[in-house]
């Protein structure tokens, strides 16, 4: 058994909804019984948005199962602050996790659970590692959500919703994609039945607590893996099945009208991204139905660009640090 911290930060439609009726309904079907009974969730809102939670039915049969608090942020949430307030919310979770001898599950209110997401992931910290890292699905909540109101689904079910509903954010991160995006956190590339993505930004989604964390500062998917001692890597999304329903008009419009080129990548990553992140770019997830074979030319495609990538944004950080 393990008891676990869960942290979320909740505010704003259509957030609180998506978190009512779809994160939490995935919870409950990933947790069973008692076997999460002394497990915390630490919810963050506004004192406008509080009524609005506690009514819910998923709410109330959330209390049921887990010790439940809700933590009012006294300021004003707003959409263009969520990563500063996120890095409180992360700041407040993890010391209450650690206070209390808990895991850490950082998540947020779009993220929807997959067949036995959560028990696969513990199950590696169980085994001796320190987080697991692996990356949920952004697909567009819009199209994909009245696909998900029923039945518990399957993991090829999940995906197929998933990979009929790309967000945008996604689709111009396509290496081929004309229109590619300004913020090239990640880079996919794909086939008729499966994506390949790397990235600058990995999130470990359940961490054994340490006290360094509490030092940091900014968001967890750019501040806490390098510092990690032996984190697992998810690199199949079917392992450890999520998605993050996105509004459409999260972040949009998220593409230019430009290619992907090389040298804008690189241009933009100096100007964003920590150096110590340039490293994950080695690492990539393949999304696909569970027994469908990888495909091992997106794979090396993908290794080509983000090696050459690499290369120069290294070579610029030793330059930058003569």
């Amino acid at each position: 058994m393990t008891n676990l911290c869960i942290g979320n930060l909740v505010y704003g439609q259509p957030y609180t909804d998506i978190f009512l009726n779809y994160h939490l309904k995935s919870l409950f079907e990933n947790i069973d019984g008692d076997s999460f009974s002394n497990s915390y969730y630490l919810i963050f809102t506004d004192e406008i948005n509080t009524p609005i939670i506690e009514s819910h039915e998923n709410f109330k049969q959330l209390k049921d199962k887990l010790i439940v608090k809700i933590i009012k942020i006294e300021e004003i949430l707003k959409y263009d602050a969520r990563y500063q307030i996120q890095g409180l919310q992360a700041y407040w979770t993890t010391k209450f996790a650690l206070e209390n001898n808990l895991t850490l599950h950082l998540t947020s209110a779009d993220t929807y659970y997959g067949k036995a997401s959560i028990k696969s992931a513990l199950n590696y910290l169980n085994n001796g590692y320190d987080a697991v890292i692996n990356q949920p699905m952004r697909i567009t909540y819009e199209s994909a959500a009245k696909h998900l109101s029923n039945h518990a689904l399957s993991v090829d079910e999940l995906f197929e919703v998933g990979f009929s509903n790309l967000h945008p954010l996604w689709t111009s991160s396509n290496w081929e994609n004309p229109y590619f995006t300004l913020s090239p956190y990640h880079m996919i590339w794909s086939d008729e039945r499966s994506i390949c993505l790397r990235g600058f930004s990995l999130s470990p989604s359940f961490v054994i607590p340490q006290e360094w964390m509490l030092a940091l500062k900014g968001c967890v998917d750019m501040t806490i893996v390098q510092y990690l001692k032996n984190p697992y890597y998810s690199t199949d999304w079917s392992e450890l099945p999520m998605v993050e329903l996105q509004p459409l008009l999260a972040n949009y419009p998220p593409f230019g009208n430009k290619r992907s080129e090389i040298q804008s990548v690189v241009d933009w990553a100096i100007q964003t991204i920590p150096p110590d992140n340039y490293r994950n770019l080695s690492r990539y997830t393949i999304f696909k139905k569970t027994n469908d074979p990888i495909n091992e030319e997106l794979i090396l495609k993908s290794k080509v660009i983000s090696g050459m990538l690499s290369t120069y944004l290294t070579a610029l950080k030793l330059e930058r640090d003569m």
